[in-house]
């Protein structure tokens, strides 16, 4: 549960073992996707809105047979399903992953979707200015995954991590051991005292149940503690892949109202605001307060209609690009859920090419996505691009990808990447 994915990170290179000869063009084993929908069990569960209890929605956006990363034996496959509710105009996925669906839909993302340096530097340079790095303070960090951004802490200033993942904490423990870790629900944890500062960068979002946990935090507090959120939020969109803002990755999608109505029914009065300029973040500073009932935000109909018109938009752009790729053959680099949304939201998957897909990452090689292969990158040595394509299927990694197509000599007509630009969170 941590920060966003951000920084630009090289390819992770899995161990060599012994020397393996490339594969051959003619063993590659291109296939064509199959999409059968195999609808899996128990891993969804029904909820009412997670910032004011309504049981009235309408649908959005909803993907039929989405399937998380590689086939298995048993289904992976879910309904997704975006919906706005029609009280307080929030917008939610319904129904949303419960614990069984976290630990079997992500297990190949890891069970923690990870943490990153690039912003937290200016995350404490904010909290500094702020006057919440106090000598002699407590800092509570919840979604902490492996400590990094405790660790970061000016000395005197105790931290407190807390979070889901079991191994990541015990990374923690090892690596900070000048702070305390606690593996735990958000919405149960103790702690020994009350913390003066309380952090939740890119966390509430990923919640089930985002309301209840802001209750706990403020029932571990005192008048005194600041809690600092930041989340993404719908007004400072900045369209980059074909996953958009509704992203299977989120169970709640805030806009600015929703997250002050989710902090209001938490027990936090906002003392601060701040949008974060060329950023899709939303960060606010609040002190403990009596609860408050949300409201309605009949804005918020309008505005995802609106997000919704721009992402169509983007995607016809995207079709395009798409259009433009001839070849009878197609390797994926990358077989993560980007490649997954291709096949909902785009034409790439339609008619009779054939695919392969090279990744690098060892949870996926040797598996199958739909019925294609995952093989590791030493197929693309072996392909021949003089009927071949290569889509750079990924979006956090693609300049990685065409310096490594470059490195072998790939030629770049054969090449195809889907963004002209990748915006770093």
């Amino acid at each position: 549960m941590a920060r966003q994915m951000s920084a630009r990170r090289k390819l992770a290179r899995p161990a060599v073992m012994e020397a393996i000869d490339p594969p051959s063009a003619a063993s590659l084993g291109f296939a064509r996707v199959t999409k059968a929908a195999r609808p899996a069990k128990d891993y969804m569960d029904w909820r009412p809105c997670p910032i004011c209890g309504g049981e009235r929605h309408r649908p959005l956006l909803e993907y039929e047979g989405f399937q998380f990363y590689t086939d298995a034996a048993v289904s992976k496959q879910v309904t997704i399903r975006q919906v706005q509710c029609l009280d307080c105009f929030g917008v939610f996925m319904n129904p949303a992953f419960n614990p069984k669906g976290f630990a079997v839909l992500f297990a190949e993302a890891g069970a923690s979707y990870g943490s990153t340096a690039l912003r937290q530097d200016e995350q404490l340079g904010w909290l500094g200015e702020h006057g919440l790095l106090k000598a002699g303070s407590v800092l509570l960090d919840i979604g902490c995954y492996e400590g990094s951004f405790l660790g970061k802490l000016p000395a005197g200033i105790a931290g407190i991590g807390v979070d889901i993942d079991g191994p990541a904490i015990e990374r923690a423990r090892q690596r900070h051991r000048d702070h305390q870790f606690v593996c735990a629900d958000f919405e149960s944890f103790e702690i020994g005292g009350p913390p003066d500062v309380i952090t939740m960068f890119h966390v509430l979002e990923h919640l089930p149940r985002p309301v209840d946990v802001l209750r706990r935090l403020a029932s571990l507090s005192t008048p005194r503690t600041r809690l600092l959120v930041e989340v993404p939020v719908v007004e400072n969109v900045i369209f980059g892949d074909a996953c958009g803002f509704l992203t299977v990755q989120h169970l709640t999608h805030f806009s600015n109202g929703s997250l002050r109505n989710a902090m209001r029914a938490g027990g936090w009065r906002i003392l601060q605001e701040q949008p974060m300029p060329g950023y899709n973040g939303f960060r606010v500073i609040a002190e403990p307060a009596p609860r408050l009932r949300a409201q309605a935000e009949p804005g918020d109909a309008g505005l995802f209609l609106a997000y919704m018109g721009q992402w169509y938009g983007a995607l016809a752009a995207l079709e395009q690009r798409i259009r433009d790729m001839t070849a009878p053959r197609c390797i994926l680099r990358g077989g993560g859920l980007q490649t997954e949304y291709l096949l909902h939201v785009t034409s790439l998957f339609c008619g009779d090419r054939q695919f392969l897909i090279a990744d690098n990452d060892p949870l996926k090689q040797g598996k199958s996505w739909r019925g294609i292969p995952i093989l590791t990158s030493d197929c693309l040595k072996a392909a021949d691009w003089g009927d071949t394509q290569l889509v750079l299927s990924s979006y956090s990694h693609q300049e990685d990808m065409r310096d490594e197509a470059r490195a072998l000599g790939i030629p770049d007509a054969a090449v195809i990447a889907l963004y002209d630009r990748i915006y770093r969170y």
